[in-house]
């Protein structure tokens, strides 16, 4: 076995105060063996995640629209969400009218014309009952 001594320029990964009181055996290996602290054992693992683009950023940019106008990323998905609803899309639909009821653009207009009519019931007597009956089927099969 090689003592630490023999490389001076690698410091030890724990201090070796205590070196009678470790036993080496099954997940203890010998400290010579042991990493360093902030070293791995794949040092070319899994590569870092690349730093993401945040939503506010996309949003926040421009966009060239068909006429070669420029206007926000925002207006732009909001277009696309309307032409997309328009044309039928019941998902974009669904979307355009969460996106209006938060923004608080939903209004409620009075109609002149009810949408539910309203009939008033009443009860048959037995005659119109039956006369009902043979009018829509037909004379019984005795």
């Amino acid at each position: 076995m090689t003592d630490l001594s023999d490389y001076p320029n690698i410091p030890p990964s724990q201090p070796r105060s205590d070196s009678s009181d470790y036993k080496v055996g099954y997940g203890k290996p010998p400290r010579h063996a042991q990493f360093r602290k902030g070293t791995t054992g794949c040092p070319t693992g899994r590569p870092k995640r690349p730093p993401g683009i945040s939503i506010k950023e996309i949003l926040d940019g421009d966009q060239r629209g068909k006429n070669g106008e420029v206007i926000s990323r925002r207006e732009a998905v909001v277009i696309a969400i309307v032409n997309e609803a328009l044309r039928g899309n019941q998902k974009a639909f669904s979307k355009f009218m969460k996106l209006m009821h938060r923004s608080g653009l939903m209004r409620r207009e009075e109609s002149t014309t009810p949408t539910v009519v309203h009939v008033p019931t009443r009860t048959m007597t037995h005659e119109e009952f039956e006369d009902w009956k043979l009018r829509n089927f037909g004379p019984p099969n005795d």
